[in-house]
């Protein structure tokens, strides 16, 4: 319910932020008021929109790794993030397979629910070796159930995933951030740096019962 004052964007009483329905709202209105006089200005505005929508305010069937915030801790998180993460990269990657895709992503941010728009090979400095695991990969994955008969092996599959990973992030360099779980990257080395200690975020792993 949008409050009764005239704005055009709702502030609820929550701290979420309610959109008309039928109207356009751009992501530099959008990140102007919810910067509610604070002085939030967010460098990537309409990422910050499809954040505070999608992982923050939207609590639904599909896996997030944000926790439910307030809109000011939602702010202080999302300015950390393009401190430590969006500033610094050029592009966005995540190895995630998906039906008929080449299972390399462009993400909007770390560890966003929404997979991005789907990378294929050509536009990538990848060897002829490389796409080809990346296209036996996703082969597997197309052909398990339920589009295909044959069960996968999940922790081999895992396994050859992470492999892809540390490869691409090898062909990429360092201006591409590369991950195959959600705020995880994959760095130079084929070592990985879990983003959630520095970005204010429970270690997931510590939640597990």
């Amino acid at each position: 319910m949008i409050d009764s004052h005239e704005d055009d964007i709702g502030h609820t009483g929550s701290g979420r932020v309610e959109l008309p329905k039928y109207r356009y709202v751009s992501p530099e209105e959008f990140a102007a008021s919810t910067g509610a006089n604070a002085g939030f200005a967010p460098a990537h505005a309409r990422q910050w929109m499809i954040f505070w929508q999608e992982d923050i305010s939207e609590k639904d069937k599909f896996h997030t790794e944000f926790p439910s915030l307030s809109l000011p801790d939602a702010r202080r998180l999302w300015l950390a993030m393009e401190e430590h993460l969006l500033l610094q990269y050029d592009e966005l990657l995540r190895v995630w397979p998906e039906w008929c895709s080449s299972g390399i992503w462009s993400l909007p941010y770390p560890g966003s629910r929404r997979a991005g728009g789907m990378v294929d090979y050509q536009y990538l400095p990848l060897p002829g070796d490389l796409v080809d695991r990346f296209k036996a990969w996703q082969a597997e994955y197309d052909n398990s159930p339920p589009g295909g008969p044959v069960e996968l092996d999940w922790d081999r599959f895992s396994q050859t995933a992470e492999g892809l990973a540390r490869d691409l992030k090898r062909c990429v360099g360092p201006r591409i951030y590369v991950e195959r779980d959600e705020l995880v990257e994959v760095l130079m080395d084929g070592s990985t740096r879990d983003w959630r200690p520095v970005l204010g975020l429970p270690d997931v792993r510590s939640l597990a019962p």
